[in-house]
């Protein structure tokens, strides 16, 4: 098992809002990235938050194709056990389903032009300011106003999170 990332130890590297994953669109999401050089090679996180909300977070390095590991903010604000690849995601009609330890987050999507079903669960930027950048121990806990709702509760709007059960 792995270890969570700690930001202090990486340089920050962009933002980027409207993060796509599996092809879509998801107005709300954005990715907060992060670099350090290590081993000749550059490691690098992902913070996810969705409306102001930390979600997820992913790391591996610069290059790779796919996350090397994923962990997911739990509502009482902790960090869940990292797990081995991307953030788990599957679509569900207008909506990607996030599974966050058994836990699942709707999040509502605005389909790019062009674009198809996906390909295999990874959050990354839109094409055009695409790296490898992935997450980290940021210390954000949510709070009791969070965006985030029951999937089984309707969505105040499109732009809402459907969230967790508790």
């Amino acid at each position: 098992m792995t270890t969570l990332p700690r930001l202090a130890e990486y340089a920050p590297h962009r933002t980027v809002s409207d993060i796509d994953l599996e092809g879509h669109v998801v107005p709300g999401l954005t990715g907060e990235f992060f670099r350090r050089p290590e081993d000749g090679r550059t490691a690098t996180v992902g913070l996810y938050r969705y409306l102001g909300t930390e979600l997820f977070m992913a790391w591996g390095y610069v290059g790779e194709e796919h996350c090397r590991w994923t962990a997911y903010r739990r509502t009482d604000g902790v960090w869940g056990p990292p797990h081995p690849g991307c953030p788990r995601v599957r679509r569900s009609g207008e909506q990607l389903e996030l599974d966050l330890d058994g836990e699942r987050v709707a999040l509502r999507t605005a389909a790019r032009p062009g674009s198809s079903t996906g390909s295999g669960g990874c959050a990354v930027p839109p094409p055009a300011v695409r790296d490898s950048s992935h997450t980290a121990d940021s210390g954000f806990a949510p709070s009791a106003g969070s965006p985030r709702q029951r999937v089984s509760q309707p969505a105040a709007s499109t732009a809402t999170a459907t969230s967790r059960l508790t």
